[in-house]
């Protein structure tokens, strides 16, 4: 077994409480783990990549009965498991319900195990975007919750736009339910450097009222500080809490989620939502076509362009498309 160092917070939590304008706007709050009644909130998921998922099965029994005994979701990346390990793999009062695993690598690969009560259904149509050496997902619907749930590793040397594009056709799937969205993983991209990788993904999280609240490192070492791993949740009224946690047994550390679920009643949900049309969508082409871009092509700085091009481009793609209140009938 691993020693396991002491357990403590790092120095970021962020609290989420309602749907912002712009989307990604975040509430920040100095509340420590003693101050969190964490019976308060339906979900209680702690995601972690782990580097390899056999070895520290003593050390999350430990922490799952000690200081983690409310978690009720485990997200792992890494487990560096095949499919047959990872079916015969216990972990005291959960069950593994969605999982991706390396046919040709023992490296990477994604899971996602939940506590027996917990009521859920397959998304089998998400899980198909997972591709070898590329994007593993493991996903779900937490069926009490209106929410999917989704855990993603992408492999260090797949091509960024690639991935990109499969979130985009993940989120779009998503929206298209009604359905709000959990999404948890190694990105394996620095959100610390300051390069048109981050801010990509950034852009897309705007336009698809999502956001990222974790914005300290997730993976320190001797050598390099990074901000890697991902907790990417729906903008809602929901309260959200999110915390940054050393386990002590990885290089990464573990991103913990609690969020307080609608309360469900009769009658149409409220959603925020874009549409679409063939108007504004002249509308918006129209807009991008008179717009002045001299400062975009003039620029000797990269990402000076790039940040104004992007500027301009949500400032035109908001205007186009708003965010509206959107009512989805309950029993759809």
């Amino acid at each position: 077994m691993d020693n396991i160092a002491p357990i403590h917070a790092v120095s970021q939590s962020t609290k989420v409480n309602k749907p912002a304008n712009p989307p990604n706007r975040q509430d920040f709050s100095d509340k420590t783990n003693s101050a969190i009644n964490y019976k308060l909130y339906d979900i209680r998921l702690l995601y972690h990549n782990v580097q390899s998922l056999s070895n520290k099965l003593l050390d999350i029994a430990v922490i799952l009965a000690t200081d983690y005994s409310y978690i009720n979701i485990l997200c792992f990346t890494e487990h560096w498991l095949s499919d047959a390990q990872l079916q015969v793999l216990n972990i005291d009062g959960f069950k593994l319900v969605n999982y991706f695993s390396r046919s040709h690598s023992a490296s990477g690969g994604s899971c996602i195990f939940v506590r027996n009560i917990i009521e859920m259904k397959d998304v089998n149509y998400l899980r198909k975007l997972g591709k070898e050496r590329i994007f593993k997902i493991s996903a779900i619907e937490l069926s009490s919750n209106n929410t999917i749930l989704a855990c993603i590793y992408r492999s260090p040397d797949s091509d960024l736009y690639t991935i990109l594009h499969t979130l985009e056709l993940l989120i779009s799937k998503v929206s298209s339910k009604g359905k709000h969205l959990i999404l948890c993983g190694d990105l394996n991209m620095n959100f610390l450097q300051q390069n048109s990788k981050p801010v990509d993904l950034q852009n897309l999280l705007a336009m698809n009222n999502l956001t990222n609240p974790v914005q300290f490192p997730t993976r320190i070492s001797n050598r390099s500080v990074s901000l890697i791993d991902v907790m990417i949740i729906s903008n809602t009224d929901n309260e959200t809490f999110i915390v940054n946690q050393n386990l002590g047994y990885s290089h990464h550390l573990a991103q913990l989620l609690y969020l307080k679920s609608e309360i469900q009643m009769e009658g149409p949900i409220t959603k925020y939502k874009r549409h679409f049309t063939v108007k504004n969508i002249e509308q918006f082409q129209y807009s991008l076509h008179k717009e002045n871009w001299n400062d975009v092509t003039t620029s000797d700085e990269p990402n000076i362009s790039f940040n104004i091009f992007m500027d301009t481009f949500r400032y035109d793609f908001d205007t186009a498309f708003p965010l509206k209140i959107t009512h989805i009938n309950n029993s759809a």
